[in-house]
């Protein structure tokens, strides 16, 4: 038997639980206030029982409506999750969606250009992301592809493949003994204070940014937690820390006492770009072989992304050989 209420009536619903109030659920779902009240009173009227008590404040559920509360929450959710999925569908070759955090725009605009260039009917599309939502939007179906570093451990529902290097750089305090240097070695900043992590940001970057398979334990981290990159700014430029990033983000954050030197003995760090494994859209397919053959040509706008050309990258300085030869084998 199917339940005598539609959808639409649950996301009404919950909205309106979630909000407390008829006027701001009305707000936020778009609808005027009679018309939501009118839903809500059919929905009781359904269901037979009292889902709210109504005060001069706003709303609040009865027992009835806590409990019915719970389930519908997880319905209206499930339902947003079943018409996500068919996103890739609907696009088809027709739309596509890139997703990456903000500062990935650097690297991102170059491929979308080419992109709509060569498919001048394509509706290209950026979708912003949060830390948090790390693959979960491109499994959703919600994006087709996503930039973003490092690439993820092994992950059977996605194939990520690396596409760019970018290389190192330090940010340092002006007032930092090392900020005149015109590269630095790991070794100078081993035991300097990071940023600490985000809850929302991936352990697996969190190693990364802080180098710790480097050193092999994680550096001692400021109980602030940035999540932006004017977050780590600020903390850097007030002393707090030292920063490792990825030259395509220098130049929004480098200046007004803040300093950004290569890393010279550390790998360039890995970007990935991942789809779902089971999407095989010729337009997907584009987009990585676009990504892909912008750095095999060393296009100009990627390289200035990835490298700043006012910071210089040195060679990669070579380890002194040990006495006797390699005997790591």
């Amino acid at each position: 038997m199917y339940p005598p209420f539609d959808i639409r009536q649950l996301y009404y619903f919950v909205t309106t639980a979630e909000e407390g109030q008829i006027t701001r659920a009305a707000s936020k779902l778009h609808l005027a206030q009679p018309a939501l009240s009118q839903t809500i009173a059919k929905l009781e009227a359904t269901v037979g029982v009292k889902l709210f008590e109504r005060h001069p404040r706003g709303v609040s559920l009865t027992p009835a409506g806590a409990a019915f509360f719970e389930k519908a929450r997880v319905a209206v959710t499930a339902a947003q999750e079943a018409a996500d999925v068919l996103g890739p569908w609907v696009r088809a070759e027709s739309a596509l969606v890139l997703g990456f955090s903000p500062s990935f725009n650097p690297i991102a605009r170059p491929i979308m250009r080419r992109l709509m260039a060569e498919n001048p009917d394509v509706l290209v599309r950026v979708r912003h992301l949060h830390p948090a939502n790390r693959l979960v939007d491109l499994k959703s179906g919600l994006i087709d592809a996503e930039l973003m570093l490092p690439p993820p451990p092994s992950d059977p529902d996605v194939v990520v493949e690396t596409v760019f290097h970018s290389p190192r750089y330090v940010l340092l305090p002006d007032g930092h003994p090392l900020a005149g240097e015109a590269a630095i070695e790991f070794d100078e900043i081993a035991n300097e204070t990071f940023p600490g992590r985000h809850p929302s940001v991936s352990k697996e970057w969190s190693a990364e940014a802080w180098l710790s398979d480097r050193r092999g334990y994680d550096p001692p981290v400021t109980t602030e937690t940035p999540l932006t990159l004017d977050e780590v700014w600020a903390l850097v430029s007030a002393g707090k820390a030292v920063s490792v990033l990825p030259g395509f983000m220098i130049p929004p954050i480098e200046g007004h006492g803040v300093c950004a030197i290569p890393l010279s003995d550390v790998e360039p760090i890995a970007i990935g770009l991942a789809r779902r494994r089971e999407d095989t859209r010729a337009l997907v397919s584009a987009l990585f072989e676009i990504a892909l053959d912008l750095v095999a040509k060393q296009d100009d706008e990627v390289t200035r992304a990835l490298r700043p050309p006012e910071i210089p990258v040195p060679p990669m300085r070579k380890e002194p050989a040990l006495p006797g030869g390699d005997i790591s084998h």
